[in-house]
């Protein structure tokens, strides 16, 4: 959940890093409509893959500044509809922010399956406490149990299913002796569909020490199956990272994290991991990272055009250049790091990276200055070499004049976002040039970057 929003990772750069270029962006839309009192962030971007005119917007939304069990906030998961390719938006009520019971929505997440239907999820406190043993929020041990719950719409918003539970505090569904603590394990979700099969996969992690767990759906939401731990007794999930996110593509289904020990390896070390069951049996590899960030923590995307063809992307050892490998059978072999990011190297921060439909990647990242402003960054891949990924030079995708983040800003903006469809790169990122934080989307044809 967002009360454990992921720290900011500091990264470095190569002799390989292109030289950007800074063209105007078709379309910016400040998607959130707060005030100074409430802070916007984390936008994930939807794309209805039977008509790319149809976007949803889902974010998370916190009091400014954080106020533990204040009052709840009206709409605190996203969420808005496009229905012109992102150029007009209007909110909609999406029903996880109405659960009976819990203290509000965090961490919204939007995916869209093939047949158009929609999904949108988050995290919800069902408790909020104090006591030692806690996670740390603004200098207060703070414990919290909650639940994650996904709604689907097959009218893109007009109608929402009931919310169904995923996983969560209350311990239902998590299959004992496979590793990790299913204590919290509610923290940080994400969705992923198969855009072959239309199957729904979620993954949490806990509160505490972020170990993630996995879980199936093979009935549009209606129901989950079984709670599966990433990690093993044999490659544990190492407490001081965050884990990583979930993606899938003809039937496989993969994710990655930080491991404290593994077979052969010295760690900690980067595992990406496959599953062809829902996450009852991986298949495990090392990631042989090269001069990565010391604990690094990995976004991972799966092409629908190949089966077994992933990226993996972490930061490297400095945290001015954004490090991505792929695999073309399903993490067994690698190729890369290919560096991107724009010159003069500076601290990266709060990646995404997503393949399209047509097997584009595309990455996102956050750059920040010497005076603690910072902008918005893009490239994609439209092949690859035997050496990896091969990137266009980075395109600024921010408009606004660069603002410092936020200083005290506890939660509520974990990452960046980018998604493609056939024609278009969509953003979806935390701006601070309006003076607090705001949900932000960006538009740009595949056409306005290089080759890559």
């Amino acid at each position: 959940m967002a009360l454990s929003a992921l720290a900011m990772v500091i990264v470095a750069g190569g002799a390989e890093t292109a030289s950007a270029s800074a063209p105007s962006i078709q379309l910016h839309v400040q998607l959130s409509q707060d005030g100074p009192h409430t802070l916007s962030g984390e936008p994930e971007i939807a794309v209805d893959p039977a008509n790319p005119n149809k976007l949803f917007g889902d974010w998370a939304t916190f009091q400014n500044p954080l106020v533990i069990n204040g009052p709840s906030i009206p709409r605190s998961c996203g969420g808005a509809v496009s229905t012109d390719g992102g150029a007009h938006w209007h909110q909609i009520a999406v029903p996880i922010n109405n659960i009976p019971h819990v203290l509000g929505c965090e961490d919204g997440v939007a995916v869209a399956g093939p047949d158009g239907t929609l999904y949108a999820s988050g995290d919800f406190a069902t408790y909020t406490g104090f006591s030692t043993g806690g996670i740390s929020v603004g200098g207060q041990s703070v414990v919290v149990h909650g639940q994650d719950f996904v709604t689907h719409s097959t009218n893109w918003g007009k109608t929402w299913s009931a919310p169904v539970e995923t996983m969560g505090s209350d311990g239902q569904r998590f299959v004992a002796g496979k590793g990790g603590l299913s204590v919290d394990t509610f923290d940080r979700p994400w969705l992923a569909v198969d855009q072959s099969t239309g199957t729904v996969y979620a993954i949490g992690h806990n509160l505490t020490d972020h170990g993630g767990f996995v879980t199936a759906s093979t009935n549009h939401a209606h129901t989950f199956g079984p709670i599966y731990a990433v990690d093993s007794s044999t490659y544990p999930h190492d407490p001081q990272t965050f884990g990583g996110n979930i993606a899938v593509s003809h039937g496989v289904m993969a994710t990655a994290y930080s491991a404290s020990r593994a077979p052969g390896a010295t760690c900690p070390c980067m595992i990406f991991e496959t599953s062809t069951d829902h996450g009852a049996t991986f298949a495990r590899h090392v990631v042989p990272l090269v001069n990565a960030a010391a604990a690094p923590e990995p976004f991972i995307a799966a092409d629908p055009t190949a089966k077994g063809h992933f990226a993996l992307t972490v930061f490297d050892s400095t945290g001015t250049e954004n490090q991505v490998y792929v695999t073309n059978d399903a993490g067994q072999t690698w190729q890369g790091p290919t560096l991107v990011g724009e010159t003069p190297p500076n601290q990266r921060f709060k990646p995404w990276i997503a393949y399209g439909p047509t097997g584009v990647l595309a990455l996102v990242w956050r750059t920040q200055y010497a005076n603690q402003s910072y902008d918005v960054w893009a490239a994609i891949s439209r092949q690859t070499s035997s050496n990896g990924a091969i990137f266009s030079a980075p395109l600024r995708v921010s408009s606004a004049p660069p603002a410092p983040y936020p200083h005290g800003y506890f939660a509520g903006d974990d990452f960046s976002w980018i998604i493609t469809d056939r024609n278009y790169v969509h953003v979806g990122w935390g701006d601070s040039g309006s003076g607090t934080v705001q949900a932000w989307y960006a538009r740009i044809s595949l056409t306005t970057f290089g080759s890559g």
